[in-house]
């Protein structure tokens, strides 16, 4: 049985601040593994760049495009990026029994990756962003791009399913079990304002100059989160480990990781880097 102070206001922060933690670790980590492979796909085809703290600046005259340049560069992150949280949300399968504050970086990862590709499909397909200017090389119709669209908002909901399970087994690093009276208190700690604060945390970060996906990215995460809060039947009571002792502590690592990068990428990036 979870006592009173387990579900005290100071483990209420305690438990927000790790989760919001790996939040803007996590987003931090996407967003720059997908500018890598971006770079990564341009030097493929010998195109000079430069990037900041937030954008890829392809050094080339608009007439010198081909259809290959598009589709490979303006894809190859995303569906890395997808792959990534894939491999992400099988680590928090393999390890869901040890019971580390780790599991909601690897939970938080999977999301944002998720909802950066199948966003991508949805939004950037509609509005002609990121992979959007896949599709308008590759010439489809409109009906076509719709169907892409829907795929997009059905993987958004997929996701939203998918992910359900493992924030109800991550309860199980701080309680022994989860259920109607501790429910409301974990998912609110460890999922709402986390992301409310991360979000806001990661749109900072990216002034003055906050792009379209990182500007309109947040909704399809609450769309994500508000499927996930419906489908969660709070009645349900889920056992974990009794024999073991659970404490509410700071996770320290994760913290001074997340603040080092935020920092650290926002200083040295400010100023743009070239790749000849």
């Amino acid at each position: 049985m979870e006592t009173t102070q387990q579900l005290s206001r100071r483990n209420f922060w305690i438990i927000a601040v790790n989760s919001a933690s790996a939040f803007v670790l996590a987003n931090l980590l996407v967003f720059y593994s997908n500018l890598v492979f971006t770079i990564g796909a341009a030097r493929m085809f010998s195109i000079p760049v430069s990037f900041d703290w937030n954008q890829i600046y392809f050094h080339i005259e608009a007439y010198q495009w081909t259809h290959d340049m598009v589709t490979t560069i303006f894809a190859f992150g995303p569906v890395l990026v997808f792959l990534m949280g894939i491999i992400s949300l099988g680590i928090f399968y393999a390890t869901k029994e040890e019971k580390s504050h780790l599991q909601i970086f690897f939970i938080w990862f999977t999301l944002i990756a998720f909802n950066s590709f199948f966003g991508n499909l949805l939004i950037g397909n509609l509005f002609t962003k990121g992979m959007g200017y896949v599709f308008q090389w590759m010439f489809l119709t409109d009906s076509a791009r719709l169907v892409i669209a829907l795929f997009g908002l059905f993987g958004l909901l997929l996701t939203g399913f998918i992910i359900r399970k493992p924030i109800l087994f991550a309860a199980g690093s701080y309680f022994n079990q989860l259920s109607e009276k501790n429910f409301p208190f974990y998912f609110t700690s460890q999922i709402i304002i986390p992301f409310l604060v991360g979000s806001a945390l990661s749109i900072l970060y990216f002034l003055p100059r906050v792009l379209f996906q990182e500007r309109y990215a947040w909704i399809s995460m609450a769309i994500l989160l508000f499927i996930v809060f419906k489908n969660t039947d709070d009645t349900e009571v889920i056992y974990f480990d009794n024999e073991t002792e659970r404490t509410i502590s700071l996770s320290k690592p994760i913290l001074i990781a997340s603040v080092l990068i935020y920092c650290g990428f926002r200083i040295g990036f400010n100023t743009p880097i070239n790749l000849f």
